[in-house]
């Protein structure tokens, strides 16, 4: 029974992915002012992000871009004056993925603060797969769809604490060497302080028996 409740926790958890909604107000494209949401999400993650802009002024542009923070800055997508748009892709690098919004005021229209409602979601591993289409496509029983998204859901959990412990294990012989680093500079410190004072004795004693003061 134990074991059931927590199956069904972890489902409620990985299917949980409610959309947000915010104002973005107008600005020039040069001013280069954009909102940005972000995500950490390990590699080779299945990953669905929408976007959808509500009526409002006119003389407004949206353009959206979706890119990871990587060292090779994956792009994922990106659409220029977009009124709903989906996108699909996998993640290539254990990085965060961010999604960035830009509200462009058309030419000839004043920069007066208007804005524009955007509504977003993304989601992830099983909550990015289509069950509904794989349950149509395979012929499968409510039940046995059930279980193909608790499976890839655990699936989920398992490759992510696994990256977590190899990132464990890359910090942990990072402290090591860092450690060893620190222990071999200590002891060449304590090495070249003792032959500075070794060399100090014998240059004064070297020095008072030429001035014939020992």
């Amino acid at each position: 029974m134990k074991g059931l409740f927590l199956l069904a926790l972890i489902a409620a958890l990985a299917t949980a992915c409610a959309a947000i909604e915010f104002d973005i107000v107008a600005t020039a494209e040069t001013s280069g002012v954009r909102q940005c949401l972000s995500q950490w999400l390990p590699k080779n993650t299945h990953v669905k992000a929408s976007a959808k802009v509500l009526p409002g002024f006119p003389g407004q542009r949206m353009d959206m871009e979706i890119h990871d923070d990587s060292p090779h800055l994956n792009q994922y997508g990106a659409r220029k004056q977009m009124d709903e748009v989906s996108f699909r892709f996998d993640t290539q690098a254990h990085a965060n993925v961010i999604v960035c919004f830009q509200n462009v005021i058309e030419p000839g229209y004043p920069i007066d603060g208007r804005a524009l409602t955007v509504q977003f979601k993304m989601a992830s591993g099983a909550m990015a797969e289509d069950f509904h289409r794989v349950q149509q496509e395979e012929k499968l029983k409510p039940m046995e769809i059930e279980l193909r998204r608790l499976a890839m859901a655990l699936d989920d959990i398992q490759d992510e604490l696994q990256y977590l412990k190899q990132r464990e294990g890359t910090l942990r012989d990072a402290n090591e060497h860092m450690n060893s680093r620190v222990k071999t500079f200590s002891l060449l410190s304590i090495v070249v302080l003792v032959g500075v004072a070794v060399y100090q004795v014998f240059y004064l004693r070297h020095f008072f028996q030429q001035k014939k003061l020992i």
